[in-house]
């Protein structure tokens, strides 16, 4: 067997025993010792696919080294939080899983929102992220106590701190745009209506209904029955032009469209069992791992698509969001399983399109390879 066919099969078995023992499972319970083993045997993988000199790789010995330094990463960034939760106590677990919800959201506010025009910004999605972080905190709190004592105090302040900038922030946005002339204002509406036809062809056109969340339509159509309304307002201001009163009909258009499609996903959700479902959003997280593998696997990060990085990250994050509501419906350890390793792959996606963001800011320094 070629060197190169025995070390992808030794990666295969690792990562494997890896699924098997750790993703998605209580790190209190975790056994320290298989994973320092399992640490050790990548190790020897990449050990042994340095002593080929570095020009006579080749393409799948060079792809081995990259998986093993981002499986090292991994499995020793596990390592460390789960030292941290035997050290903490049984409290540390379930705050560790709001602490990384948290961050997730902290990371979708830095695409969607920082740094970015206010008016152009989707007031509703931040108002979905704020009810969000509000939960949080208060799950926090509870197991945390009030106040907080260490080590969970500076999460539990943070959390706070963001759910009131965010507030203050949706405020902001909705103000903006609300102002101008009526031409300006017009112009401002189209482009708002834009957005979330983008957001529906990205999250729902072509793709299976039992796999949508229900409630991102439902803040979609809130959305445009807002834009409407104010499009309406306008016209009765005595802004009769013919641009405006077009996008106003594809406007309504659209939202008889998408409240038809509402009605079909709830009916294709309530007509597919619990488990099936479970099955089939796993199967949406591998066909987006699948993505990024194919899309960005090793690529120049200065050349990459960042807003395709970005959207595969929202998409994870939805699928993130339906298997934990499916799970507080019903207990499933396949689905605990999946959103494990739904959430650890999420963090990784979310690291790399920070370093591709910061890569893009300063092409032509370094090579800026990704993983």
């Amino acid at each position: 067997m070629a060197l190169s066919d025995r070390l992808t099969t030794e990666l295969s078995a690792i990562s494997k025993e890896y699924d098997e023992h750790f993703a998605g499972q209580s790190r209190i319970s975790r056994d320290l010792g298989l994973l320092d083993k399992l640490i050790g045997r990548l190790r020897a993988v990449a050990s042994e696919a340095e002593q080929i000199p570095a020009a006579a790789r080749g393409k799948d010995l060079a792809a081995i080294a990259e998986e093993v330094e981002r499986s090292l990463a991994v499995y020793e960034a596990e390592k460390r939080a789960i030292e941290q939760a035997k050290a903490a106590g049984p409290e540390f677990e379930p705050f560790g899983a709001l602490a990384t919800k948290a961050n997730f959201i902290f990371a979708r506010y830095g695409r969607h929102f920082a740094g970015q025009s206010r008016n152009t910004r989707d007031a509703l999605l931040l108002e979905e992220m704020v009810e969000e972080l509000k939960k949080i905190h208060e799950e926090m709190v509870a197991l945390a106590g009030d106040p907080p004592r260490d080590p969970f105090a500076g999460d539990v302040a943070l959390v706070a701190q963001n759910t009131q900038m965010y507030k203050q922030e949706a405020l902001a946005i909705s103000e903006a745009q609300t102002t101008g002339t009526h031409e300006e204002r017009a112009n401002l509406l189209a482009t708002l209506a834009n957005n979330q036809f983008s957001v529906y062809r990205d999250h729902f056109a072509g793709a299976s209904r039992a796999t949508r969340r229900p409630a991102l339509l439902v803040r979609l159509i809130d959305s445009l029955e807002i834009i409407e309304d104010r499009m309406v307002r306008i016209a009765q201001s005595g802004y009769n032009v013919d641009f405006h009163a077009k996008n106003l009909e594809i406007v309504r258009a659209q939202l008889q469209l998408y409240r038809a499609e509402l009605d079909e996903i709830r009916a294709a959700r309530r007509g597919t069992k619990m488990a099936d479902l479970m099955g089939m959003l796993g199967g949406a997280a591998n066909e987006l791992f699948e993505e990024y593998r194919t899309t960005f696997g090793g690529k120049d990060r200065r050349k990459v698509d960042r807003a395709k990085l970005g959207l595969i990250c929202d998409k994870l994050h939805e699928i993130a969001r339906q298997m934990e509501d499916l799970g507080r419906a019903e207990a499933s350890e396949m689905n605990d399983q999946n959103l494990g390793i739904v959430q650890e792959q999420l963090s990784h996606f979310e690291h790399e399109f920070e370093e591709v963001s910061a890569a893009q800011a300063n092409r032509g320094q370094g090579t800026g390879a990704g993983r």
